[in-house]
Parts: C-alpha cells; sequence; structure tokens
C-alpha cells in the first residue's frame, strides 16, 4: 500500500528567485502597500501552521519521501542539484524549503520531481506573462492558454514521477502549487489524503 499526502501551498515571494523583482513590480502596480503587507503576514501565519502540523504529525520520516512543486529531477544519483535547490532557497528565506530541510533532517528522502525542461517553458511563460502585466494591466494574457498545456504537462510528469519512486509501504509528501491538477493524474493504487487540508482562497498565490 502507497500513501501520498498532498499539502496545497502558496508560494512566498522568496520562492521566486529571479520573478521576485518582477512579481514586487506588478504587485505594487496592482495593490496598496497595505493589501501587499496583509497578504504577507498571512503567507507567513499559512507557513507557521503548516510547519506546527508537520512537526506534529507523527509522521515516519525515514520511510518518506518528499516531492516538491518547481523542484526539477536533475537524474543525479544523489540528488545533489535538488539539495542544493533546496538549500539556496531556504537560505533566501523560503519558509517550504526550511520545512523540508527540517524533513530531510528527520531522516525523509528528497526526490527529483519535476521536467526541466517544462520548468522551463513555465517560467518563461510567466516572465511574459508578468512584463505584459507591468505594461497593460487587466488585459488577458495570450499564453494563457499555453500556460494550463504546459501545466497539465507538468502535473502528468510529477504524477509518474510519483508512480515510479514510491514504494509499496512508503509515505510520499508533496508541496503542490493551488494551480496544479495533479489528483486527476495518479495511479489508482495510491491512497491520496490531504492532512493539513486546503488554504484560505484568500490568500495570494504569488507574494
Amino acid at each position: 500500500m502507497r500513501r501520498l499526502h498532498i499539502i496545497p501551498i502558496v508560494h512566498s515571494r522568496h520562492d521566486l528567485g529571479t520573478l521576485e523583482h518582477q512579481v514586487g513590480e506588478l504587485k505594487a502596480k496592482l495593490s496598496s502597500e497595505r493589501s501587499v503587507v496583509s497578504s504577507r503576514n498571512a503567507v507567513e501565519i499559512f507557513w507557521t501552521e503548516i510547519n506546527r502540523g508537520m512537526e506534529n504529525s507523527g509522521f515516519d520520516f525515514p520511510n518518506m519521501l518528499i516531492y516538491q512543486d518547481g523542484l526539477p529531477h536533475t537524474g543525479h544519483p544523489d540528488r545533489v542539484i535538488e539539495h542544493r535547490i533546496v538549500d539556496d532557497l531556504a537560505a533566501n528565506g523560503s519558509p517550504n524549503h526550511k520545512l523540508i530541510q527540517w524533513m530531510i533532517a528527520q531522516g525523509a528522502m528528497l526526490v527529483g520531481t519535476e521536467s526541466t525542461d517544462l520548468l522551463l517553458k513555465e517560467y518563461d511563460l510567466v516572465r511574459r506573462s508578468l512584463a505584459e502585466g507591468l505594461r497593460d494591466y487587466g488585459s488577458e494574457s495570450e499564453s494563457h492558454d499555453v500556460s494550463t498545456n504546459v501545466r497539465v504537462q507538468r502535473d502528468k510528469y510529477i504524477a509518474n514521477r510519483i508512480s515510479e519512486t514510491l514504494g509499496d509501504g512508503q509515505i510520499g509528501v508533496i508541496f503542490l502549487g493551488l494551480l496544479h491538477r495533479l489528483q486527476d493524474f495518479l495511479p489508482n493504487d495510491l491512497i491520496v489524503e490531504y492532512p493539513f487540508g486546503c488554504p484560505k482562497a484568500s490568500i495570494t498565490i504569488l507574494q
């Protein structure tokens, strides 16, 4: 029996890497300073609750595999690059990746989760969409349909990675952004659970 815990997440600004400046500019243009601060506080509270829930979960961490939205599968047997990405984002202040570091310290194993090619496509689409938003507030991005298709491809890849790597008797935990529909592509033999429920819809996805 294989069990997968899906933890829907909101990304903090610390997860955005080189996109952080563009996102910050767009939010400053579209939202009041008070709204931005309130949104960031909500994200901090969200991650505080997730941390508390994970620490008190009683999970069998040495029997756990960690999957992460946005973490590439590089194919390196020791997952050196994957660990470096987690460490770099944690050092940048990402609460998501700080939690992953803690879980690894408890004995859990990090697994490369996503297609590098698809992540690069998504990155380029997001970058272009942000540029369009900065130029013309209120217009719908022409890349919307393409982005949705890429996200579906990403979900299929992630589902396949979980199917390939999660063994019988093991527990998987995946931290996954709200726009994903991973559950539509998972194998039927997986027991899927949401141990911490879903965040409130009012929390903005990109902080």
